[in-house]
């Protein structure tokens, strides 16, 4: 019972221990407060209670309410058997509670929720990074794809033209495109070496995107906003499904 407690400055009454990364944790509760306490305010620390390395920590402790919930956020270093938190946690009439306001407790008691997150940088699988760097590398690359977008001019004089292009050249893998595109794959089949495989019917900044989609790059909405209608339909001609679905979820919801 929390009101049964020792109100005097600095009394501590101790949570049981928890588990948490691999170490053993508890919360110091100071009813009437720590030595740098002011009058009338609760004192909270947690204790970290095992374990030597030093561990960077984002922590939360806090409590319910009838009608609110209260909260505070602490980051520290936890060196060995150490405690951090907050000498002036919460006023403790106002956890107690009146007649007219209920407090925080519940039947006597005081319940802390604490949250613990490890604040360190670990590191991540290289394999995606690994495969966007080879996104479009000459020197590893084993096929090439010539992108020619074909248009008509618009202008009087230049109707006598047939067509003019733009050419775009992108370096590929024959082992990538064998596991994420069978269409590409195909083609590839047909190609001598190095000799360019040409496609007419996708605009080369399309191209761009459809290959570094499958190399493990994203696509921001902007470029959807821009191209989302190519996008599905070069998808669906060569068989990224992945991107083709992405492309229409966009297209529905925007």
């Amino acid at each position: 019972n929390f009101e049964e407690l020792p109100s005097a400055k600095g009394h501590m009454a101790l949570s049981s221990t928890f588990s948490c990364f691999g170490n053993q944790w508890r919360i110091k509760l100071h009813p009437g407060g720590y030595s740098e306490s002011l009058t009338g305010m609760v004192a909270v620390f947690l204790e970290r209670c095992s374990g030597d390395r030093k561990l960077a920590i984002k922590y939360s402790i806090g409590f319910n309410g009838d009608e609110e919930r209260m909260i505070r956020l602490g980051k520290s270093i936890f060196d060995g058997s150490v405690s951090w938190g907050w000498a002036n946690f919460y006023s403790r009439s106002e956890i107690i509670g009146d007649d007219e306001e209920g407090g925080f407790l519940e039947n006597g008691a005081l319940t802390l929720y604490v949250g613990i997150q490890l604040d360190e940088f670990i590191p991540k699988n290289p394999a995606s990074s690994f495969m966007l760097k080879l996104f479009n590398d000459e020197n590893s690359a084993d096929i090439v794809f010539e992108i020619c977008e074909q248009h008509k001019s618009d202008s009087e004089s230049d109707r006598k033209r047939a067509k003019t292009s733009t050419e775009k050249l992108y370096h590929a893998h024959r082992f990538i495109l064998q596991h994420y595109s069978a269409e590409l794959s195909a083609l590839c089949a047909t190609s001598d070496g190095m000799t360019p495989i040409i496609i007419t019917d996708v605009k080369p900044e399309v191209f761009r995107h459809l290959l570094y989609y499958i190399y493990g790059g994203e696509i921001n909405d902007d470029d959807f906003a821009v191209h989302e209608k190519d996008f599905i339909n070069a998808a669906d001609k060569y068989g990224v499904t992945n991107l083709k679905l992405e492309a229409e979820v966009w297209c529905v919801n925007n």
